[in-house]
């Protein structure tokens, strides 16, 4: 059980930095060149990906699911990263209109590329004993006119589904995942399936930093 109380109190000084986390420069609907940026006033290089993955897919509960919505999708660390609501739910929860569609863009992140949203994140999986086993920013918004922008945080719920690294599966542990917002509001969402090797969970649109966590299990 993890004990809100406790958590803020440990979050305190984490917190108090305000998190700055810079979107995938270099992205549209033609072409696939981008490349995680770092914090504010850290330099960063951008790399030309020839092919980036423009959807993933995870194997659930003995079925592969495929993201229902196309995008960028970069993560090496973590073993698929899917939106499993249906894009026209998705489209109809957050008032997109005619030529606008959901995009998704997820890539790995690092303490060197993103050092304010991974002190949040080590902070908040300090505080519940558990250990960060794959971390990424994850951006949820639309394209439009072959332009990128990002869905308002706080509409309706996303669901989305990650798998978990094999060598990160242990008996006796469970998992949730870590959300860190621009600002440094953040969340603790739990995992919503008995699959031992995926993390479920409801989200919302925009940016944030998510982390898997795997902690003691009650």
């Amino acid at each position: 059980m993890i004990k809100s109380k406790s958590l803020k109190k440990v979050l305190a000084a984490a917190l108090a930095m305000s998190l700055v986390m810079a979107p995938v420069v270099g992205v549209n609907a033609s072409t696939n060149n981008n490349a995680p940026a770092g914090d504010s006033g850290s330099s960063a290089t951008v790399e030309q990906v020839v092919e980036a993955p423009r959807t993933s897919t995870v194997s659930a509960g003995g079925r592969v699911l495929t993201s229902t919505v196309r995008g960028v999708y970069m993560s090496v660390k973590i073993p698929g990263t899917v939106v499993v609501t249906d894009k026209a739910t998705l489209a109809a929860g957050y008032g997109l209109g005619a030529g606008e569609t959901p995009y998704v863009r997820v890539y790995d992140i690092t303490e060197k590329s993103s050092p304010a949203a991974m002190a949040s994140i080590n902070a908040i999986a300090g505080a519940i004993g558990g250990n960060v086993v794959g971390t990424v920013n994850l951006e949820l918004g639309k394209m439009a006119g072959g332009k990128f922008s990002l869905l308002a945080q706080g509409g309706a719920p996303i669901s989305m589904v990650f798998g978990i690294p094999k060598n990160a599966v242990r008996p006796g542990y469970a998992y949730a995942m870590i959300c860190v917002r621009p600002g440094g509001a953040y969340e603790i969402l739990p995992d919503l399936d008995t699959d031992p090797n995926t993390v479920t969970f409801n989200t919302t649109g925009g940016l944030g930093a998510y982390a898997i966590v795997a902690y003691p299990a009650a």
